[in-house]
């Protein structure tokens, strides 16, 4: 079955799209069949890939059999968001994506090996849905992410588990300081795991600084957590 990973944040702006996208490209090149699939408002992946934002994905959640973009990368598929036009966004009569739409066979139809979506937000019956449906839920954070959208989007994980949801979720921040590293494992207490990614070499070589059980990984590269996840982040709670 086609693992679903879906990089969710009630906030824009906090580097969804930067993860999914390396994720993805990672994913790729260790091997993996992946389709980048953005669901996100407003999208945003068409923009690495220099490719239309013809709203492939939804069309193709909605049952259209809609082909996949290919890139440069062998094994790396796209399903691009929709942008609307000028004329759409002052009528305001946007077509939206109807949760009844995400459904588990839409995204094993894809085939491959993982499917990594930039997640949706405004309506959150559709975010249910797809959290709902998700194997893993990474949840971006870095210095400048308001603490209510992270706690909201981790208590709506925390909620869907009460109500059966077997995924795992990890929250990932971003560390420049040791500091950093209490304040982000506060953060993702309730979490399955806090994933650490620094760019620091100073950080990097101060490994007491991670030696914390609430660590999952600390990495320094998006190359490094894709070997995480898939030793250990799609793993069977």
């Amino acid at each position: 079955m086609t693992k679903i990973v879906t990089i969710y944040n009630q906030k824009g702006g906090v580097g969804k799209t930067t993860l999914a996208v390396n994720l993805a490209h990672g994913l790729a090149r260790s091997g993996k069949a992946v389709t980048l699939m953005d669901l996100a408002e407003p999208p945003c992946c068409h923009q690495w890939f220099r490719l239309p934002a013809d709203g492939s994905a939804q069309r193709w959640l909605k049952g259209e059999e809609v082909p996949r973009y290919g890139t440069r990368v062998g094994g790396l598929y796209v399903l691009t968001g929709y942008r609307p036009g000028v004329e759409e966004l002052m009528s305001g009569k946007m077509e939206v994506l109807p949760p009844e739409a995400v459904r588990r066979e839409r995204f094993d139809a894809l085939g491959g090996d993982v499917v990594v979506v930039d997640g949706y937000r405004y309506e959150w019956k559709v975010e249910e849905a797809l959290l709902r449906l998700s194997d893993v839920v990474l949840i971006p954070h870095d210095g400048g992410t308001p603490l209510d959208s992270t706690n909201g989007t981790l208590g709506e994980c925390m909620e869907l588990r009460r109500g059966g949801w077997q995924g795992r979720f990890y929250l990932v921040g971003q560390v420049e300081r040791v500091g950093d590293v209490e304040r982000l494992v506060a953060i993702g207490e309730r979490a399955d795991g806090v994933v650490l990614l620094t760019r620091n070499e100073r950080m990097r070589k101060r490994r007491t600084a991670f030696e914390t059980p609430r660590v999952a990984r600390v990495m320094v590269e998006y190359h490094n957590l894709c070997m995480w996840l898939e030793k250990e982040g799609c793993q069977e709670r």
